[in-house]
């Protein structure tokens, strides 16, 4: 420890003056060398930059947005395969229309025969004005398109039973209509019970 060189008369209570060179005076280090070593010390304050690589990094997701100004994307829906179909003329729509009301009054045609002669053959004379007033309200609503194609259906195959003698099959779509379309076959339906039970029991007995 050295003194600063100056006044050396001090008092015996004074406090030493020590001086920060001491290294200089004494020879053992240059004094270059002291302030190198001195600016070297890092600064318990001083911020350390996080490392920029070599540590685990967490994945980024980039969103990228579309360009501002740019038009939408134009979007190709699929041709619709009716597209090219070819056109349907007035001609041919009015004679598949015509075929088909051939077709239902050829059908009803067919059911009023053979229920007429059914009733003419097996129906007491008595009964046979008020069961024909019954029928013309069937075949009044066949006309006017208010039985659907599930009921024509039906009275076709009731139809073709009768002309067959097949009374089974005839009495069970019977009871199928009845019962799926009480409002539309009412006024009637009774009428083709009768003709039904009638044949089956004439014809049973002979």
């Amino acid at each position: 420890m050295a003194f600063r060189p100056g006044n050396h008369d001090r008092a015996w209570n004074d406090p030493p003056i020590f001086s920060y060179q001491q290294g200089a005076l004494s020879g053992d280090t240059k004094p270059e060398e002291n302030v190198t070593s001195s600016s070297r010390k890092t600064p318990l304050n001083k911020r350390i930059a996080f490392p920029l690589s070599g540590g685990i990094s967490k994945p980024t997701m980039t969103v990228t947005s579309p360009p501002i100004g740019l038009p939408p994307p134009c979007i190709t829906l699929p041709i619709s395969a009716s597209a090219n179909l070819p056109e349907v003329s007035n001609d041919q729509s009015s004679k598949s229309t015509l075929e088909t009301r051939e077709q239902l009054d050829l059908s009803l045609q067919k059911i009023s025969n053979i229920l007429h002669d059914c009733l003419k053959s097996y129906i007491e004379a008595e009964k046979q004005e008020d069961f024909n007033k019954r029928l013309q309200h069937l075949y009044t609503s066949w006309k006017d398109g208010k039985l659907n194609a599930d009921i024509r259906q039906r009275l076709t195959i009731i139809s073709e039973s009768l002309e067959l003698k097949d009374f089974v099959k005839a009495e069970n779509v019977r009871v199928a209509l009845a019962v799926d379309y009480t409002a539309d076959c009412a006024s009637w339906i009774m009428v083709i019970k009768n003709i039904i039970t009638k044949m089956e029991t004439k014809l049973s007995g002979l």
